[in-house]
């Protein structure tokens, strides 16, 4: 089956996968790069291993700023601590392949297909050493909320995120933040937004109108990561946005896909109006959807009844006070609450919002990390989504990164979808 027609029978008609009656005429979109503004965004299209060679390819001087002793040290890792080998065994054949790809197209800088691997499976390494070396931690970040129903201004769903690294920037992900637009030729065509040389996303959006972020959370005992089975959370989200058309889509995947980490992942259904956090603590999980008032959001501890207390104790304090703080602009009843007004303006404010809930000081916008508040915590990117539409909005580039603009993109513009979606306002100021 040529490339192209695979993708077209899992698009199907706009009631399987949201795409509009044209789509079914659509065809992907040739492999090639556009800047805009301080974001990369490039195209992907074909078997995994073509998909890894545009990768290398189209970013080949960004993953070559990574640097030789990093790029040579995860082929170090991977080969001589033999971390590949576990990452090739707890992988999907198509990382494997698109791992390959990437490779070959970065073979001159020293980028081995074992080192990909190695970065493919990170979040589970950094799990398990840094864990087990306490002088490696460091302190975690990020905050993902959402909101639909009698909480927005329109009762659609939208959904916002922060990803923060405390204390200090990280240079390669401030300047090297990008879409990239996958269309795979078995699978849903899809967006992760990350950085060039990861073959997994932070956060992302499907054509069927599911969005998808994490959070970073760390379990209490080491006896609660699992040793024996499972894999990476990360890749999970890749699995979820390449076959997931709803929430119990994801959760069938959650259910069927072991994990040997712990984290928290925010999955958004546009169409059915429904968000959950999944609370991931190993082979166990536990799901809060949208309460009584419309809105979910997480932080970096767990909440459920079922975990809470089970993750890293004592909590980092950042993420409480964080918490605390999404409660008070989300949740109706707060002086400060935006509820029954959210919409992807607010949901721009909510994400800037630099106040302390407790003493109600607001810290400057040049503090990097307050350590307290949405807005302030060491942002390296924020995301704002609105599945149902396949719109999303992505502040990026030099701290501080809340203040800077918000570009829009429509993933239908994106897939050159005729009269699909597009951006309104070219970027929320």
């Amino acid at each position: 089956m040529v490339a192209g027609l695979t993708v077209l029978a899992v698009i199907g008609l706009k009631s399987e996968a949201g795409f509009s009656q044209p789509a079914l005429n659509w065809r992907p979109v040739a492999s090639h790069r556009v800047d805009r503004g301080n974001i990369k965004v490039v195209w992907l299209t074909g078997t995994p291993y073509e998909m890894g060679y545009q990768h290398g390819s189209l970013l080949h001087d960004e993953i070559s700023s990574m640097g030789r002793e990093i790029i040579n040290g995860l082929d170090l890792a991977g080969r001589g601590l033999g971390l590949a080998r576990l990452a090739r065994r707890r992988s999907s054949p198509d990382i494997a392949e698109e791992c390959r790809g990437l490779a070959d197209a970065t073979a001159d800088l020293g980028m081995t297909a074992d080192g990909c691997m190695t970065l493919a499976f990170g979040d589970v390494f950094q799990e398990f050493f840094t864990y087990t070396i306490p002088n490696l931690l460091f302190n975690d970040g990020c905050a993902q909320f959402a909101a639909a129903g009698a909480a927005t201004t329109d009762g659609r769903l939208y959904h916002g995120g922060t990803l923060d690294n405390d204390r200090r920037p990280i240079d390669y992900w401030i300047k090297n933040s990008t879409v990239f637009v996958r269309q795979p030729n078995n699978g849903i065509p899809h967006v992760f937004i990350g950085v060039p040389g990861a073959v997994w996303p932070n956060s992302g959006i499907n054509a069927a109108g599911i969005s998808i972020a994490l959070d970073t959370a760390h379990p209490n005992q080491v006896s609660d990561l699992d040793l024996d089975q499972g894999g990476s959370n990360v890749q999970l989200m890749n699995e979820i946005l390449l076959r997931a058309r709803s929430l119990e889509d994801a959760i069938a995947i959650f259910e069927n896909r072991p994990r040997m980490r712990a984290n928290l992942i925010m999955v958004t259904d546009g169409k059915a109006k429904r968000a959950g956090v999944f609370e991931l603590l190993g082979n166990t999980y536990a799901l809060r959807e949208l309460d009584e008032n419309g809105v979910v959001y997480m932080t970096n501890h767990f909440v459920s009844s079922e975990l809470a207390g089970r993750d890293e104790q004592p909590l980092e304090a950042s993420s409480p006070i964080r918490y605390d703080r999404l409660t008070q602009l989300l949740e109706p009843g707060h002086p400060d609450s935006w509820h029954g007004k959210i919409d992807p303006v607010v949901m721009t404010k909510i994400l800037r919002d630099r106040t302390n809930p407790y003493t109600f000081e607001t810290s400057d916008v040049n503090v990097y990390d307050d350590n307290m508040s949405p807005g302030g915590n060491g942002s390296l990117r924020q995301v704002t989504f609105d599945p149902e539409r396949k719109l999303f909005w992505i502040a990026a580039g030099e701290p501080p990164v809340p203040e800077n603009p918000f570009l829009c993109f429509s993933l239908d513009e994106l897939l050159e979808i005729p009269n699909g979606e597009r951006c309104a306002v070219p970027a929320i100021e």
